[in-house]
């Protein structure tokens, strides 16, 4: 019994030696190698499967087919069988004269028969039908075996269960398909298929050649137009990478054109490139450069795409993509998509699209998980769309409808999506100062182009063609007083509603601006017709006062983007998470404001909001627990720097900006910029209050006494007072 306490040692000790000599570390590495080439191996083989089985069925019914006709045929290859009803009256006949005393002039049968020689065209079309057969036979045992290799490879790649075992078994047979060519051979095996109906129908031709020439003729027609289609389909893939046709001499032809530099790539330049090593790589180099071909058909596959998708929950995931592609690095992409969302077409194009199914959210048909999904997707593919900029090769001379992305009814969907599903609230606002900002920046465009065009005028008395029937002067003398007098009305309620509007993304204050912008358009068109008679002064006045009304509408516009930002600001230091984009929309915002031209000035009101924001975005959030990213703070503090000429708003925004900087952390990045915010505040106050020692109380009573104004927003803050206290 000593000895048996040894077997329980020895037991347990074989498995684990066997695990250890069949565990591999390299068994990770060699995974990755496996999911590549055993979706190769797969693929290849049921293409060779699938080829060879359509082999076997025609080579089968082919043989079977041509083994008719060579029945009938070889036939002519042996000498005729004599007659024996022929020779039974031969010997009849021969008694007979025997019998009597007539003698025959000759003899009924030749003593020496001439020796048998089978005729030419029978010849000719017995060889050419048993070739064809010895080729179709051959064919269908070859498929046969190549049915039989494909089956012993997958199963010898497959049937270890270490996965380094396979990997290196697939490894070693893969380099013996290279080796002995294997894939040359399986191609080559539909090719004796195909010179076995060639060599039928030839022979067909021959053996009809003596029975009828007509029918002959025809055969030998549709011969030489099946051998003309045979080459034609073998040497357009060669030419053309694209051609959907194909032989199995293709690839042969196309090796020996190549080594002889017949067939070759060119690029943009005209040079030649070096060509790949076969025509699938061709094929596919063809299809993925880059090329304006390959960008076309990119276009129209998406736009089939898209018009295949009429369901919502069909065009929902397509537009999930939109967010990478926008912001990644390829410019085809965002082309593609630029003309996906200018498209014409209510079913493709994508500003058509979105709107209504991001509307289908608001309806309250929807789960609130799957509209909130739903929401967010819309939002995010509009904002992405809206803040894609893809430059193009000729500029829009004038902007108009056809180059927006997104109008006042995106404007409206969002804001009542984002009342139905309060959980995208805060990108909804993101979304809505993006597509507002589009909206200005088109009426931008056109008050530029307006303006353009009446200097055109003044200046030389040429300009717009009118797109209208042409007036007189006299009928533009009598137009111009109203259209005016419209101008002035709708300028005087722009006024008021950009300087009180609460919300600067409300859809009626852009209809407002299209309004106005269509009757400077009209008074424009008035300056056109009475363009003969600029050099009157009544004319010129006319000229001078649109001229006048279209730089109120400049400055209404970039009015309308200052309130845009404050009101987005206003959304930053309030929310207790940041909005979605919520750096790289208040940047867009930001940047569109022209703080450069003449007639820049803010009213006081919007000067003292802006304290306002400037004071809560400086301060910590309780409710988000830490102050805004730096990249927003220098956004802030630029605008205070260049928005504020009020000398009463900019002492109290240089006392709030004091006071951050007395408590900002050393090292902080927002420190120069905070610096720079003081020195043009400095510009504007008078020169007692500037930089003076007792700057530091200054910034404390200032910081004070905005904290107070900031509890009472529906009130003015009057600063004037304080500051003449301190003066």
């Amino acid at each position: 019994m000593e000895n048996g306490q040894a077997l329980p040692q020895m037991n347990p000790t074989a498995p684990d030696k066997v695990k250890q000599r069949d565990d591999d570390p390299s068994e990770n590495m060699w995974s990755v190698y496996m999911n590549q080439i055993e979706k190769r191996n797969r693929v290849l083989v049921e293409c060779w499967r699938a080829d060879m089985n359509s082999i076997l069925i025609f080579a089968g019914l082919f043989s079977g087919s041509l083994t008719t006709f060579i029945v009938e045929s070889y036939g002519t290859l042996n000498p005729a069988t004599p007659d024996p009803n022929q020779a039974a009256l031969v010997l009849a006949l021969q008694l007979l004269v025997s019998q009597s005393n007539y003698t025959l002039p000759g003899p009924l049968l030749p003593s020496n028969p001439t020796p048998f020689v089978p005729p030419t065209s029978a010849l000719i079309c017995n060889t050419l039908w048993f070739l064809s057969l010895g080729f179709s036979l051959t064919c269908a045992l070859s498929a046969t075996l190549v049915d039989q290799w494909a089956r012993n490879y997958i199963l010898a790649t497959e049937s270890r269960p270490a996965l380094h075992k396979r990997a290196r078994i697939s490894a070693y047979l893969h380099r013996g398909l290279r080796k002995f060519h294997m894939n040359t051979v399986v191609e080559l095996i539909p090719t004796l298929l195909h010179i076995s109906l060639l060599l039928f129908l030839a022979g067909l031709v021959e053996f009809l050649r003596p029975i009828n020439a007509v029918i002959s003729n025809l055969m030998l027609g549709m011969l030489l137009f099946c051998g003309s289609l045979y080459l034609l389909v073998t040497f357009l893939p060669i030419f053309y990478s694209n051609c959907p046709y194909y032989t199995p001499l293709s690839n042969p032809w196309w090796r020996i054109l190549r080594a002889f530099g017949v067939v070759g790539r060119r690029n943009y330049a005209g040079t030649t490139q070096p060509m790949f090593r076969s025509m699938a790589d061709t094929r596919e180099a063809d299809a993925t450069h880059i090329t304006h071909g390959r960008d076309q058909r990119d276009f129209e596959a998406m736009c089939w795409t898209l018009s295949t998708l009429r369901e919502d929950r069909e065009l929902e995931p397509f537009l999930g993509f939109i967010p990478q592609l926008v912001s990644g690095f390829d410019y085809s992409a965002k082309l593609l998509l630029h003309k996906l969302l200018t498209h014409g077409d209510p079913t493709i194009g994508l500003r058509y699209r979105i709107p209504p199914l991001l509307g289908s959210c608001a309806e309250g048909r929807l789960a609130p998980a799957l509209a909130h999904g739903r929401a967010t997707t819309c939002l995010h593919a509009i904002w992405s769309l809206t803040m894609m900029v893809v430059p193009l090769s000729v500029p829009f001379a004038y902007a108009s409808r056809e180059t927006l992305a997104f109008g006042e009814e995106t404007l409206t969907q969002i804001q009542a999506a984002a009342a139905q599903v309060p959980s995208v609230a805060d990108c909804a606002d993101s979304v809505a100062c993006v597509v507002a900002r589009g909206l200005l920046d088109m009426f931008v465009d056109s008050a530029v182009a307006m303006e353009e065009e009446l200097v055109a005028f003044v200046r030389g008395g040429q300009g717009r063609v009118p797109p209208r029937i042409a007036r007189d002067p006299e009928w533009a003398a009598r137009r111009e007083p109203l259209v005016t007098k419209k101008v002035h009305q709708q300028i005087h309620l722009l006024e008021h509603l950009v300087a009180s509007a609460e919300r600067s993304t409300t859809p009626g204050l852009y209809m407002l601006l299209e309004v106005l912008r269509r009757f400077l358009d009209d008074l424009i068109d008035i300056v056109a017709y009475a363009a003969v008679g600029l050099g009157t002064p009544d004319a010129r006045e006319v000229a001078q006062e649109a001229h006048a009304c279209v730089a109120t509408f400049q400055r209404l516009l970039n009015d309308a983007g200052l309130a845009l930002v404050l009101d987005y600001l206003g959304t930053l230091v309030r929310a207790p998470t940041l909005p979605h984009e919520a750096f790289n929309t208040l940047r867009r915002l930001f940047l569109k404001i022209n703080f450069e031209a003449a007639w820049f000035s803010a009213c006081v009101k919007t000067q003292a909001r802006l304290v306002l924001c400037v004071d809560e975005a400086l301060e910590q959030n309780p409710s988000r627990g830490s102050h805004l990213p730096a990249s927003i703070i220098n956004i802030v503090l630029g605008l205070a720097g260049s928005a504020l000429d009020d000398p009463g708003s900019a002492m109290k925004a240089r006392g709030v900006i004091g006071h951050y900087l007395n408590v900002l952390p050393p090292g902080n990045g927002t420190r120069d910029e905070a610096l720079k915010a003081l020195e043009r505040l400095d510009r504007v106050l008078p020169l007692e209050a500037r930089g003076t020692p007792a700057s530091d109380l200054l910034s404390a009573h200032m910081y004070a006494n905005t904290k107070l104004d900031r509890k009472r927003t529906d009130v003015v803050p009057t600063v004037e007072p304080v500051l003449f206290k301190v003066g």
